[in-house]
């Protein structure tokens, strides 16, 4: 089992709300098209000290609405919440996290990066947000913490998308998109595959307008 310096299991990072390792925070840097970002990182987070490929992707391919409400579910540090507040800056961007210590980075890299559209949530999804309902919901889920606690992640996540608002995410090919993708089917209105590079898959999904999600 891969641990960090410290001898804590890596993959603690995906559900527990208070990591063990100790702090060691550093400053990256991570340039996209027509924008670069300065990202504090930590032990115990995802991602440590680099931004993921798998982020990177969704970042470049997901397409957002200019105004409404914008959820990233696992923000982790929240690169993809502070690309989704910059590019749609009329829109209010919600960044939401278990680990309190990459909710905590999250906070200083909004501050750090001028973003005052959105803001950050430290908690278990479905019950921090409430009955908060958004018009594009973006993730990179944390596929380590086992396929039922992804599935009720973006069960939850679904019910909140408002008619014609769409989910988007990236997962490695290998590590089940396609059967993610199909178990999406069942519960949005469409599901498409947008981007395939570098072993993962952007996948979009789509709730048509004025409809209700199927149960």
């Amino acid at each position: 089992m891969p641990r960090d310096e410290d001898g804590v299991p890596s993959h603690q990072q995906y559900f527990a709300a208070r990591p063990l390792s100790r702090p060691a925070p550093e400053q990256v840097r991570w340039d996209l098209p027509g924008l670069s970002l300065n990202l504090w990182t930590d032990r115990g987070v995802f991602s440590r000290g680099k931004v993921d490929r798998g982020t990177e992707l969704l970042a470049r391919t997901m397409a957002l609405p200019e105004t409404g409400a914008i959820l990233d579910l696992g923000a982790g540090y929240g690169p993809l919440g502070l690309v989704a507040a910059l590019r749609s800056p009329a829109a209010h961007v919600t960044l939401v996290e278990l680990n309190e210590r990459a909710a905590d980075l999250a906070r200083r890299n909004l501050t750090l990066n001028g973003v005052t559209n959105a803001e950050v949530l430290a908690g278990d999804a479905p019950s921090v947000l409430s009955d908060r309902t958004f018009d594009a919901i973006v993730t990179n889920p944390p596929l380590r913490a086992g396929k039922a606690e992804v599935m009720r992640l973006l069960t939850d996540a679904v019910r909140r998308l408002r008619p014609g608002g769409s989910l988007w995410l990236v997962i490695q090919t290998k590590q089940g998109a396609k059967t993610l993708a199909r178990d999406l089917g069942e519960i949005l209105a469409e599901v498409e595959t947008v981007q395939i590079k570098g072993g993962y898959r952007v996948i979009r999904g789509g709730q048509k307008e004025h409809s209700e999600c199927r149960s």
